[in-house]
Order: structure tokens, then C-alpha cells, then sequence
């Protein structure tokens, strides 16, 4: 049976058929709604209990834009068809290593069936994500020789995570950043203008690599459309399709004019993909590289003592030694599921998530949201959590812990490995950067004289994604939990602390190693009764036992919110009583530099919230019982 067939049969099963889907899905065919619900009851660790100091909470996952999670029918059919004939390729001599290079070849052609690639283009299995994909390339096109530098000009977007910015910036070679429009879109009239001048008059040979949708703002770019000016000046586009690849369609060859060079692709991305490796698609011609750029096993036809001869298929010699066999098998079967929900559906979908997101906070006034809400994006977003009293941001790794803690949805905080584009989107200029630099670098005859490395004070923002196939109701509990952090996050400030050198944020009642000692851990794992054993940690109820017991007794309610609002509503009388913020670890920033201080502080939440209880304590005093006669 061929390999699409035999995985079409992962997606025959009885579904729940509790969760709902918006309406505007549900006039789609009934397949593609049990196959939704399918996936969602599928996820590996969907609603897991996690304990947190203010009790346990099942897992809502919504970072898919870092990483996607297992599928039980996937991993299933992993262990029961994959593993059970597992063997290494490069060799069809025997029924392990046959069935597994059928298994990884017939991978390859679905992913290929699915970009609509053609004779002309090569699927490549490389390494870590697009990361990999995109090093790969530079490699293979010998940009660090001086000569091919000379004669080449590499642009980019405004958009870029770090791995299509460094890997470029490191061969030496001639960069262009071309600028957004005012709405936050690639200004096409700046690039068709960059494009003729280094055509006609510097006359060097442009290589475009940009971005298909930001994994910060999930903005998303016209790829066809560049693509066709790219080539009216002969150019080469490349796309850096990471944060896209699970929601659109990749399509290497819409038209004559619209076709891409290469896209890179991180399949862990996908629902389904963790583990699988990073893909370069790329046209046959790119490929002009004598030696592979990573030449080892399996890349060869003969060698000898004194010569070798590589092979001149090219997805052969360029994937050198034992590759991640199981995660190329893996990545095949996440592109038939997504192929299986349809890029209809999900763009659809998308849409849909996206005008909800921005029903409930466009014009939020402590919610805000970074990028454009006009422009076509997908359902990424990253936002800062303004508190007006004090005129500052929380900082986005206490949003972060706090997400987690109080509702157990897992978000992620930083500037997602695209910092030019966080310093854009923050109003951050270059000096004002170069001063945060001074505060965070590592080379310490760069930092401030005399201060230690302070982590935070480095700008980020919290970023999260709703999924596709998450249900209605999980998507209103993540909006109306972030809704509550904006309004009432800054209140729960004094129940943590931090760590100026990491920018690790923890319960001020635990250090911050008890509070990840509850955890599963390899060294906890032993043999020593002649089976597979894990030892449960000896600090597993540290958690559970060191909650804020007072603070949890406010509310009899078992719902999440319901307990976060009645914690928020007591806890100026807690710490009234139990907290001293005496101890936390100062900033040191030197007076002069005061002004560059954007998060607030526990302790001024804890001055102000003081200041309040005690007035109200003042004003509810009640008056003598007597008073003697005049």
C-alpha cells in the first residue's frame, strides 16, 4: 500500500464531539470537523496537570509558534509501523533498512506532492529547522569565497528572525534591509527600487531571502507577488517560511513568474512535528557545489586511498551521514495531516481566530498589541501589558510565569529571536539600544563600569498563537485569562521575586530552584530493580505544600478565573501580613540611566498596595464607644 494511503488510515477514528468550532467552520464538510476535533483529542499532554503555587492546573498550550506538540495517532503509528522494522537507510539489502528507506523516501515524495515541487526542485532533510535549511544553502552557494561576495547582494525583510539574518551576515557579504510600509507590510516600492539600482547600475547578482509571515507579529508577506518582482531582475527569492508553514499553503510553482528558489521550513512547528528535522526546498540549479557542504557517509559513489567521487544526486550527497530517519517519517506524516485538514480550512480558520483576538483588545488600553490588526496575519500575537498608576509595562517574563501559574496556558516571553524587528515594533531607536546593550551583554568591558550583567532590563513582549483545531472554549479561556492579566496581573507582583542575571521570575515564597524541583528529571530515572524506574523527586509536593493558603481559601470555585479574581481581590490584606521586600535583589542602575527602567517592581506594587490597605484600615476605624459627659 503507498505510504499516503497507509497514513490516510491515521485519520478514521471516532472523535468527541463536545468542542465546537466557529460557525463559519461548520459549513465545511462534517469530515473536516471530526478530523478538527480529532486532532485536538489527540494532542499528547492536552489538559496535564501541572502544579503551581496556587494549586494544580491542566496544561493549555499556545506556542505552537516555538514548537508543536505530539499527535497519539502519529506516535502510534510510529511505534507500531515504524519502529517495529527499523533500520538505517543506505542500504536496500535488507527488510529493515528497505522498509525504512521506503518509509523516509516516501516522506520526501509527499512533502514534495504537497509544495507542489517538480523535477526541478530538491527536498533536503538538514539538521535544526529552517536554521539549518538556511545554513545549508549558504554553503551550498559558496558565499564566504571572496570573488562570489563581490558580485552578490543578499536583502532581507524587516521581519527576520536571527537565522535569516546571521548566517548572511557572517559570510561578509553585502546586506539590505528593506524597510515595512506604515502598515507593516514589506514596502514593495523600496525593493523594486533596490532591486534596479543594484541590477542596472552596481550590476550584481540579488538574492532575496525574506520572510512568508512574521513568527512575532504573524504578519504575512505576498510571496507571490515579490517573487515575480524578484525575478524581473533575475534574482533569486528564497523564503523563510518557519512560522507559516503549518497554516498556508507552500505552492514552489504557482506560475512561470511566481515560483520560489528555496524555502526553508521547521517542521517541529507543525501539530505532529516535534522532533522532525528542518526542510530545504530548493530548484536543481542552485546546487553548483562540487562538494557536498556537509561531505561525509553516504554522500559518495567510491573512494580510495587517494580519490573520491561524490554522488551527483543531489538530495543524496547533500545529506550526509545517518539522518534523523524517524523525524523525516515524522515530518512526512505531519504534511499528510495537514494536507488532510486542507490550507482552506485553516487559512479560514486563522481569519477567524484573528478578527476574535482583536474584537476583545484593538483599542485595549493595557493590552498592547504589537503590528498592524489591519493587515492580512496569522494567529500570532505578541503584546506588552501596560499598568497606567505606574506608567510602566509588567515585564513580560513575570506575564509569562503568570499565565502559567494562575491559569496553567503556556505562553513564551522575549523578543522570539527577532530583535530588529522587537526594536522596531517597540520604538526602541539604536541608541537607546546600544544603552540596553550595555546593561545585558555577557563582554563585561562593554557593560556599565562596575555592574553586574542585568538580564532584565532587556525590552521583550509575551507572544502566543490559538490554534486552529483548539476549540471555542479554550480559546475563550486563553482571551479571558490574558484579559485579566491586563487588568489585574500588576497586583501579583508582590507575590514573586526575580533574578537580575537571568531575568527568572519565581514565588517569592520558594528559591527559585524549589520551584522547578518538582519536575521529572533523566538522573531521577534507575535500573536498580531490573526495570526501567523513576524515583519521584524529593521535593515533588514542595509545591503543593507551599501554596498561599489564604489566598486560595477566597474562593470555594474550582475554575482558574474564578480563583485569580478572588486571590487578586485579597491580596493586599496578605501581604499586609507576609511580605517583605526587603531582600529583593536590587537593579543597580546608575541614576543617569534611571529613565530606562520599563517594568514595574514588586516593591512598588507593594508600597502602593500598602498605602491603599492602611488608608482603608484609617478610614473604617471605628469611633470611641464613649465619651465623658461635658
Amino acid at each position: 500500500m503507498p505510504f499516503d494511503q497507509h497514513v490516510d488510515q491515521l485519520l478514521i477514528s471516532n472523535v468527541p464531539k463536545t468542542s465546537t468550532i466557529f460557525p463559519e467552520i461548520n459549513r465545511y464538510d462534517e469530515d473536516k470537523q471530526r478530523l478538527i476535533r480529532y486532532i485536538d483529542s489527540n494532542i499528547i499532554g492536552k489538559n496535564a496537570p501541572i502544579d503551581t503555587p496556587f494549586g494544580t492546573r491542566k496544561i493549555i498550550y499556545a506556542d505552537y509558534t516555538a514548537s508543536g506538540r505530539a499527535i497519539k495517532f502519529i506516535e502510534h503509528y510510529m511505534l507500531n509501523n515504524v519502529l517495529p522494522y527499523y533500520g538505517n537507510t543506505h542500504s536496500e539489502n535488507s527488510a529493515c533498512a528497505l522498509q525504512t528507506t521506503k518509509f523516509r523516501e516516501g516522506a520526501r515524495l509527499l512533502i514534495k506532492k504537497y509544495v507542489n515541487g517538480t523535477d526541478d526542485d530538491v527536498i533536503i532533510f538538514t539538521g535544526s529547522g529552517s536554521t539549518a535549511a538556511i545554513n545549508k544553502l549558504v554553503d551550498v552557494l559558496h558565499l564566504r569565497d571572496k570573488d562570489i561576495q563581490d558580485k552578490t547582494v543578499v536583502f532581507i525583510s524587516t521581519f527576520e528572525h536571527h537565522s535569516n539574518i546571521l548566517p548572511w551576515k557572517e559570510t561578509g557579504i553585502e546586506m539590505i534591509r528593506i524597510p515595512n510600509t506604515k502598515q507593516g507590510l514589506l514596502d514593495q516600492h523600496f525593493l523594486k527600487k533596490k532591486l534596479k539600482h543594484y541590477y542596472d547600475t552596481v550590476k550584481k547578482h540579488i538574492i532575496c531571502s525574506l520572510n512568508a509571515a512574521s513568527n512575532v507579529t504573524g504578519i504575512l508577506t505576498d510571496v507571490d507577488t515579490v517573487s515575480t518582482l524578484v525575478h524581473q531582475y533575475d534574482g533569486w527569492v528564497f523564503w523563510d517560511y518557519a512560522a507559516a508553514a503549518p497554516y498556508v499553503k507552500i505552492d514552489m510553482n504557482p506560475s512561470e513568474t511566481a515560483y520560489k528558489d528555496a524555502v526553508f521550513i521547521s517542521t517541529h512547528k507543525f501539530v505532529g512535528g516535534p522532533s522532525t528535522p528542518g526542510i530545504l526546498i530548493a530548484k536543481k540549479k542552485l546546487f553548483t557545489n562540487r562538494v557536498p557542504s556537509d561531505c561525509g557517509g553516504g554522500t559518495v559513489n567510491f573512494v580510495t586511498r587517494t580519490n573520491v567521487e561524490y554522488v551527483k544526486d543531489i538530495e543524496t550527497r547533500e545529506e550526509g551521514g545517518t539522518p534523523n530517519i524517524l523525524g523525516a517519517i515524522r515530518a512526512g506524516l505531519a504534511f499528510h495531516l495537514k494536507e488532510a485538514v486542507g490550507e482552506k480550512i485553516i487559512e479560514k480558520r486563522e481569519e477567524e481566530l484573528v478578527k476574535k483576538f482583536f474584537q476583545r483588545f484593538r483599542n485595549h488600553e493595557k493590552l498592547l498589541v504589537l503590528g498592524s490588526s489591519t493587515v492580512p496575519r496569522l494567529a500570532i500575537f505578541s503584546f506588552l501589558i501596560y499598568v497606567p498608576a505606574f506608567d510602566k509595562y509588567l515585564h513580560h517574563n513575570f506575564v509569562c510565569i503568570l499565565l502559567n501559574d494562575l491559569f496553567g496556558i503556556q505562553v513564551r516571553s522575549g523578543c522570539a529571536c527577532a530583535g530588529p524587528y522587537a526594536l522596531e515594533l517597540l520604538n526602541i531607536d539604536d541608541q537607546k539600544g546600544q544603552i540596553y546593550m550595555k546593561f545585558i551583554t555577557e563582554d563585561e568591558n562593554g557593560r556599565f563600569d562596575g555592574l553586574s550583567r542585568n538580564m532584565l532590563m532587556k525590552p521583550g513582549f509575551t507572544r502566543f498563537n490559538l490554534s486552529y483545531f483548539a476549540s471555542d472554549e479554550e480559546v475563550d479561556y486563553i482571551l479571558k485569562a490574558l484579559e485579566f492579566i491586563a487588568n489585574k496581573g500588576w497586583k501579583f507582583l508582590p507575590l514573586y521575586t526575580y533574578d537580575p542575571a537571568t531575568a527568572v521570575w519565581h514565588p517569592r515564597h520558594m528559591l527559585s530552584e524549589s520551584h522547578i524541583s518538582h519536575f521529572h528529571s533523566l538522573q531521577m530515572i534507575t535500573y536498580e530493580n531490573g526495570t526501567m524506574e523513576e524515583n519521584s523527586p524529593t521535593q515533588q509536593n514542595q509545591i503543593t505544600q507551599s501554596k498561599f493558603p489564604q489566598l486560595i481559601r477566597a474562593s470555594s470555585s474550582r475554575n482558574p478565573l474564578d480563583q485569580a479574581i478572588a486571590i487578586a481581590h485579597n491580596i493586599s490584606k496578605y501581604l499586609y501580613a507576609n511580605i517583605d521586600c526587603r531582600n529583593d535583589p536590587p537593579l543597580n542602575i546608575p541614576q543617569e540611566y534611571q529613565d530606562f527602567i520599563w517594568f514595574i517592581l514588586p516593591k512598588q506594587v507593594i508600597l502602593k498596595m500598602l498605602h491603599a490597605f492602611e488608608q482603608n484600615q484609617h478610614n473604617n476605624l471605628m469611633s470611641v464607644p464613649f465619651r465623658p459627659k461635658e
